[in-house]
């Protein structure tokens, strides 16, 4: 009988992707996700309805698995004004790890972020060493930074085995929420972003990332962190490919941070007047300015046989996919 491979926060991006790809390559699927979600719909696969922070919903979740991909988490650039950021990406992990153990799970691959570690100083290699942000850093980081040490601090004899992987920015299709950067991706298709950002960021394909994970399944070494990178792109750089895939002319205003900074309460207000969430945040700002330019996969490449396609091919596939919206990856 086929592997059965548990999956939290399924019905994310990353999370429904590896639905398909695990159901693709014969392995039976069971996944967590907080309600129904169209992300899912038509899939051979087990769906459990339930919270990483209810330990019932986890131990309904894990009966029987040997492997479960741990993916669930909130992902914030407003902050964590209610504390649940904090509380699900460091409870969820540690009532998965738990969980896991009683019930004789043997792996968890833990999906953590670049966010979790820091960028500066460019002068410095960005690799598996990074040190952890702390708590004086954004929310979303430092909930990362903890959730990966919860998990990495609990290995050992008779416990479960632990591979972290901490994937850049994800892009391409089957982004159905959408994610922040397929919501631009909407917002440049439809001629609504006039004028660009400054600075820039590390993109990596969905389709690269799932691959890896999978791999990371059997092949990655327990206790281990990989990195799953891919290119980095300023933000001028980045509209000129998705220029390119629309046949139209590249966007070429570049608004300095300094000047956006000083923007934001007015981006906050028109956000608010018009119901809508803020084009920018302080958050996303800082990240594309301090987006490191030189993040290093080869660690993953070696031992996981993590690749990287062109961006200008997730663009075009995440387009084709909104057209279309496809179910079969």
């Amino acid at each position: 009988m086929a592997k059965l491979i548990a999956v939290t926060g399924a019905n994310g991006h990353l999370g429904n992707v590896l639905c398909r790809v695990l159901c693709k390559q014969g392995y039976r699927v069971r996944a967590l996700c907080r309600s129904q979600s169209e992300s899912l719909e038509g899939l051979p696969i087990e769906v459990v309805l339930g919270d990483v922070l209810n330990k019932g919903d986890v131990r309904r979740l894990l009966e029987g698995c040997e492997i479960v991909i741990h993916c669930a988490a909130i992902i914030s650039i407003h902050g964590d004004p209610t504390g649940l950021v904090l509380r699900t990406n460091t409870e969820g992990p540690r009532n998965v790890l738990e969980i896991a153990e009683q019930q004789g799970v043997r792996r968890i691959v833990h999906i953590s972020s670049v966010h979790a570690v820091t960028e500066l100083p460019f002068s410095q290699p960005f690799d598996e060493t990074r040190p952890y942000k702390q708590a004086t850093d954004y929310a979303y980081d430092f909930s990362k930074a903890q959730g990966e040490q919860i998990m990495l601090c609990n290995t050992g004899k008779g416990k479960p085995e632990v591979v972290v992987l901490r994937p850049s920015c994800i892009i391409g299709p089957y982004d159905f929420k959408p994610s922040e950067i397929g919501k631009a991706l909407l917002e440049l298709e439809k001629g609504k972003i006039p004028a660009l950002p400054e600075g820039g960021y590390d993109f990596v394909d969905i389709g690269d990332v799932a691959n890896s994970v999978l791999n990371a399944m059997e092949r990655g070494r327990s206790g281990e962190v990989y990195l799953l990178t891919g290119k980095y792109y300023s933000m001028q750089e980045f509209a000129a490919v998705v220029a390119k895939v629309l046949g139209r002319k590249p966007i070429k205003w570049i608004i300095p941070y300094r000047f956006l900074k000083t923007l934001l309460p007015l981006i906050a207000w028109l956000a608010k007047v018009s119901n809508s969430p803020p084009l920018f945040t302080l958050e996303s700002l800082d990240a594309l300015k301090n987006g490191h330019p030189r993040m290093d996969s080869t660690k993953a490449a070696l031992e996981l046989g993590h690749v990287c396609r062109p961006l200008e091919t997730s663009v075009r596939d995440f387009y084709l996919w909104q057209k279309t919206k496809a179910t079969e990856i």
